[in-house]
């Protein structure tokens, strides 16, 4: 009877412990979301003190659905190509990368077509495109206008998490080449290492969501050889969240899936100012 006690302490107690391990450990990888600002919106993970997980995650959530513009070709490689907004040029500033990450840049592409020039790749519209995650070149075979696994060009893929609330999400990208990642406004990644395969992930980064529409703009360059881009959430927002493009094939579509969101989001913030208005007229 006291062997039983005994037993059954000892393993609560390695129970107990093995939750709390876990508990930390959990609390270890979310942290707090880091906005990149100055010298370290183009400083890699590393240097800035995180360690690559070297994560191979082929059954993880990857979203598969994008809302994107043409490619940028002929980069000179990403490492020329990365610090450049090509977006500002291309949009003759009326966005930029940071606003195209907001709801307002968001609304913006529907009348503000890019052109990134002949030498470069023309005049791009905006459209849906859906990607194999498993695919190594990912990137390049979504575009007509390009051969598979083709070299030297970026691209620019746009999301909208719709959330229940705010809170702390965290995004697991998968690249090859180099990585930029923006959410709401700030950036959170920027990576010029490739992960090393298609669905290998090497950085769970923490970002902040809000209620409502969140944009999260994914800028991906590539240089030679494989090109991808994949991202997944973690399970818990994944389940909370309603991500779009859902079913939307062209542009038309998408911005019909995200009306109520939009719109919802946009009467929260005006309804104090609308009522103080009729307020005032009484």
């Amino acid at each position: 009877m006291r062997k039983s006690i005994l037993t059954i302490a000892l393993s609560v107690f390695v129970l107990s412990l093995f939750l709390g391990l876990s508990i930390v450990a959990t609390a270890a990888v979310v942290g707090d979301p880091v906005i990149l600002k100055g010298d370290d919106a183009l400083a890699d993970p590393e240097p800035r003190g995180l360690t690559p997980l070297a994560q191979d995650r082929p059954d993880a959530p990857w979203i598969l659905n994008w809302y994107m513009p043409g490619p940028y070709t002929a980069n000179g490689g990403f490492a020329v190509s990365g610090p450049i907004d090509h977006i500002k040029a291309a949009s003759g500033d009326a966005l930029t990368q940071e606003s195209l990450s907001t709801v307002d840049g968001l609304m913006k592409t529907k009348t503000t077509n890019l052109d990134f020039g002949a030498d470069n790749g023309g005049s791009e519209d905006w459209t849906v495109k859906t990607i194999d995650a498993a695919d190594g070149n990912n990137m390049s075979t979504i575009y007509e206008s390009l051969e598979a696994d083709a070299s030297n060009f970026d691209t620019w893929a746009i999301i909208v998490i719709e959330s229940p609330k705010d809170h702390v999400a965290v995004m697991s990208p998968a690249q090859d080449d180099y990585a930029q990642i923006w959410v709401n406004g700030d950036k959170y990644h920027n990576d010029t290492k490739w992960t090393g395969g298609a669905t290998k992930v090497n950085y769970d980064i923490p970002i902040s969501l809000k209620e409502g529409a969140n944009v999260l703009l994914y800028r991906c360059g590539e240089s030679g050889g494989s090109d991808y881009f994949n991202l997944h959430l973690d399970s818990a927002t994944m389940d909370a969240v309603s991500i779009f493009p859902k079913t939307a094939k062209d542009k038309d579509a998408f911005f019909k899936e995200i009306s109520s969101v939009v719109t919802a989001v946009d009467a929260r913030s005006k309804l104090p100012i609308i009522w103080g208005a009729v307020k005032a007229l009484k």
